[in-house]
């Protein structure tokens, strides 16, 4: 499927959307949907373009959420009496996407991209790695090396894998920004998936260098110095893991949910992952998940009439839930110490917004088991669904859910639906995280571990919710 739609002709979706004429670039979309070409490889595409002209860095990780989010909607169940081509019902989902890249879109079509020579494993001094190379970038702020590092291994043809593990473990323990150097990282090698590397790679690489240095007036928390100083202690190496032969006792990483929403300071925060993974045997994707869950339980302590913020409450959660995605696609152990920085910044979020007057309960708690509407098959719940949100009455809207799972079908469908409720949200007015919010959320809970199955997760599913409901407007994309 992908190999077609990498053979479609863009040309005239890319010079509608550099327009910025809303109604064209709708039009132009409906056009591509309709004639049955998938969106996600589509806004991959586009992505590509983008990334020579995103210098911030949310309109790349926007298109890769709207990507990953259009798979979920072609989950939802076909009604049998509509036309309607499978593509078309993410119609809303392709045009706010679109419609955030347009400013991107416009500089990258033009954009001459200046690829420095790449650092070769080769030319490597006596007794450097590339690892070592790419932390002298980091921390050196030379986004030129970090740059000519990854070019140099794409050029070797070396797996994919090794150049997310060298961006990965290069920032591991610095922080800045809230989070987005990592944030963006994951998401911009997902924008990849979407297109399937190949020599797309450059691109992707170019737009994420610059974020990855650790920048001067970064003015980096004091806690992250911390968690640096915990993981360079011998006494904290995470190296047995490596030889580990016992099946993971995942249970041993719940603890960590209350652990991270306390007031443990941050080396304790720091000794409870290290115990949950060495003394407690949890998988690091157990680990990875718990705080994540953790994550999502901080965005509740914030109400629904303060999305700003909701917004920064929920960089925990985009943050970990990158973190939880980096091991499953990489396996290094090096990549490990990435659960430090996880745990403590979701703590550091914590004691920042309860102290605050503005965290309150959301007024939209959706705790209420009334019967919803709609029939008993899927898509009549979905459609319920659907309609529940446009109408912010998320008490319904979770029942409506918890009816469609006992049907025990495709949970993928109810994120996808929740994504075209989230598709009317402006996506111009908040960087487009409103629809990075639901991804996160969604792949959280469908990722949850099947060893963990006992625990509660609906505050995932309520995140995204949330998220969807009450977004900001978009009046034209709303109509659609």
């Amino acid at each position: 499927m992908a190999a077609i739609e990498m053979g479609v002709d863009l040309s005239t979706l890319i010079d509608r959307v550099a327009s910025g004429n809303e109604e064209q670039i709708i039009a132009a979309a409906r056009e591509h949907l309709q004639q049955g070409e998938a969106p996600d490889v589509l806004l991959g595409r586009i992505a590509m373009i983008a990334a020579h002209g995103d210098a911030d860095g949310h309109i790349v990780t926007t298109l890769a959420a709207a990507a990953m989010l259009a798979r979920y909607i072609q989950r939802i169940p076909h009604p049998l009496e509509s036309e309607a081509a499978v593509h078309e019902r993410a119609l809303p989902l392709f045009a706010q996407a679109l419609l955030l890249a347009a400013p991107a879109v416009r500089l990258g079509r033009t954009a001459q991209p200046q690829y420095p020579q790449p650092f070769y494993p080769s030319g490597l001094p006596e007794g450097k790695t590339m690892n070592e190379m790419m932390h002298q970038a980091v921390y050196n702020n030379d986004a030129v090396l970090a740059e000519r590092l990854l070019l140099g291994l794409y050029g070797t043809g070396a797996d994919y894998r090794t150049m997310q593990v060298r961006a990965y473990e290069g920032i591991a323990t610095t922080f800045q920004n809230a989070g987005h150097p990592l944030i963006f990282a994951v998401r911009g090698f997902q924008a990849l998936d979407a297109v399937e590397w190949g020599d797309r790679a450059p691109n992707i690489i170019h737009w994420l260098s610059p974020h990855l240095p650790l920048r001067p007036d970064s003015d980096e928390p004091a806690w992250v110095k911390t968690v640096r100083t915990f993981a360079e202690d011998p006494a904290h190496s995470l190296e047995s893991i490596r030889t580990r032969l016992g099946a993971p006792k995942d249970e041993n990483a719940l603890p960590l949910r209350a652990l991270v929403l306390s007031n443990a300071d941050t080396a304790q925060v720091c000794q409870g992952v290290y115990d949950a993974l060495i003394k407690g045997g949890a998988s690091r994707k157990a680990v990875g998940s718990v705080i994540a869950l953790a994550a999502a339980d901080l965005i509740h302590m914030v109400g629904d009439d303060d999305r700003d913020l909701f917004v920064r409450a929920a960089h925990g959660l985009l943050f970990s839930a990158a973190i939880r995605l980096v091991f499953q696609q990489v396996q290094d152990v090096e990549v490990l110490t990435l659960l430090f920085t996880s745990a403590a910044y979701v703590n550091a979020l914590y004691k920042d917004i309860a102290g605050q007057e503005r965290a309150t309960q959301p007024k939209s708690a959706p705790t209420a088991h009334r019967v919803a509407g709609g029939g008993l098959i899927g898509i009549s719940q979905l459609e319920a669904l659907l309609a529940q949100l446009k109408e912010h009455d998320l008490a319904a809207a979770l029942t409506s859910i918890r009816r469609y799972q006992a049907a025990r079908q495709d949970e993928r469908a109810i994120f996808g639906t929740i994504a075209m409720a989230a598709s009317s949200s402006d996506a111009t007015a908040d960087q487009g995280h409103t629809l990075q919010i639901v991804q996160a959320a969604s792949e959280e809970f469908l990722a949850w571990p099947a060893t963990l199955a006992s625990t509660n997760i609906e505050g995932l599913l309520q995140v995204a919710l949330r998220a969807a409901a009450y977004g900001k407007p978009h009046d034209l994309v709303a109509r659609l």
